[in-house]
Order: C-alpha cells, then sequence, then structure tokens
C-alpha cells in the first residue's frame, strides 16, 4: 500500500491506495503546524486501527505540503513509523509539468499535484480551480505546459474577515441564497459571500479564457467545488479527488 498526504493551510487530507494505485480510504484532519511527529502518529493510528491497517504494510510515502513549518515532522513520521524516507512533492521531482523560465521553482506544491491529476484523466486544456484556503486558477496546455494562473482569497478567508474585523458582524455558514436581498445580517452577509464569489469566479474565467482564445475544460476541485458547478455555467469538471489523484500518479513517476 502507499500512503499519502496532502497538507493545506486549513487541512490535511489522509490516503491510503492500495498496490493497484486505487484509493481505498482517506480521512481530513485539521492543520496544526505545532504538531510533532508523535502527535501525528496517534492520529493516524487511530484511523487505521479502525481499518486494520497497520504501519508496516506500506511500500511507500509520498508528502505534498504547502505548510513548509510541517515538513519537518512528516519526513520524521515516515521514517520512525512506516520505516521510509517520503516522497516530498515540489518541482525538484519528475512531474511532467513544464513552467517556463524563470519560474521552475515558483509553483507550489498544491498547484503541482492538481494539474498532473487533470493530466492523467485527459482533463488538459484546463483551467484548474482549486477552492481551498486559498482559491488558485491555473491554465495548463494540452501539452503540459503551465501558461499561468490567479490566486485570489478564499471565501472562508472574507467570511472569517467579516467576523473578525467587525465589532457587530457574526459568523456565518457559507451556502447558496436564493435571494441578493437579505432582510437581516446574517441573510445579506451570506448573500454578499454567495453571489460575490460566484462573480468573482466567472468573471476571472472569462478574462482567462479572452486571453487564452481556444476551447479549454474548467475543472473545480476543492471543498466548495459542487457549490460553484451547480450556480455556474463556467464548469465543465468537478473532481473532488484530483488532487490525492495526482499525488498518486507523482508517486508512480517518482518511486523507482
Amino acid at each position: 500500500m502507499i500512503f499519502a498526504l496532502d497538507v493545506g493551510n486549513t487541512n490535511i487530507v489522509i490516503g491510503v491506495f492500495d498496490k493497484e494505485y486505487q484509493l481505498k480510504y482517506y480521512w481530513r484532519i485539521a492543520t496544526d503546524s505545532t504538531k510533532t511527529e508523535d502527535e501525528l502518529y496517534v492520529i493516524i493510528r487511530n484511523f487505521f486501527i479502525d481499518k486494520n491497517i497497520k504501519f508496516e504494510s506500506f511500500d511507500g510515502v509520498i508528502i505534498s505540503s504547502v505548510v513548509p513549518t510541517m515538513l519537518f515532522a512528516l519526513e520524521l513520521l515516515s521514517k520512525k513509523y512506516f520505516k521510509k524516507e517520503a516522497i516530498i512533492v515540489s518541482n525538484n521531482i519528475n512531474t511532467g509539468l513544464k513552467v517556463p523560465e524563470p519560474y521552475t521553482d515558483k509553483l507550489g506544491a498544491d498547484r503541482i499535484v492538481d494539474i498532473v491529476g487533470a493530466k492523467v484523466f485527459n482533463y488538459l486544456p484546463a483551467i484548474i480551480v482549486d477552492f481551498g484556503t486559498a482559491t488558485t486558477f491555473d491554465y495548463v496546455d494540452e501539452n503540459m505546459v503551465y501558461r499561468g494562473g490567479i490566486i485570489c482569497p478564499g471565501i472562508n478567508i472574507s467570511a472569517d474577515a467579516l467576523y473578525e474585523k467587525s465589532a457587530q458582524l457574526p459568523r456565518v455558514e457559507i451556502e447558496a441564497v436564493d435571494s441578493a436581498l437579505g432582510m437581516d445580517t446574517v441573510s445579506q452577509m451570506q448573500a454578499g459571500l454567495f453571489f460575490g464569489f460566484i462573480g468573482q469566479f466567472e468573471n476571472i474565467i472569462v478574462n482567462m479564457k479572452k486571453e487564452i482564445k481556444k476551447e479549454v475544460n474548467v475543472v473545480l476541485t476543492g471543498g466548495l467545488s459542487k457549490l460553484f458547478a451547480k450556480y455556474s455555467n463556467q464548469v465543465n469538471i468537478v473532481d473532488e479527488e484530483l488532487t490525492l489523484k495526482g499525488i498518486i500518479e507523482l508517486y508512480k513517476l517518482n518511486s523507482k
């Protein structure tokens, strides 16, 4: 089996793949950069106990992380408990992605794995949108050449900012709303967040397509991908497992 970790700013996704590289199980925990390798082991061990998985059953470990302060603990976790040297996703491993100079080392691991996942499932050429802590937009052509992208604050960052920076505004749930005319504070905040981010998303896609000047797929992944897909006519594909698919492909490319 293969053990995969996708470490984002908000959540860590833990994936277990079988020997045929099929995803068997996955779990999500909150990202906490203060946790040691031993604390992470205890959390993972509890998941494994429930599925009767043993640490010694794994043939390899791969880690994708956008939280540099966690990498030391994660590499120790791999060595100490899995007895494996982890593959770390970066521009220094074999990805198949071509990033023009002088930007070859500028692309984050989260975006690399999304792009590789899109390649494996024949989504390219595509604009790949990942709704995480930040919302990222990446355009990759049919030859796996990276052509540029956009980074925006995620919708939850905006919701948190309203709550934290305003004395009388509450924390609200992110959800679709039927009306742009809210009648109370909560409904008005929800309408502003929902319609504001739908408008931002669609305007960015329209302007990217104007520059691309050819047909491309718009591929969505991340926690809010289904919500945005339901209310936008700009979306072609929703793949919530795109990141893990990219991670396991990178393992296959680099494990030997």
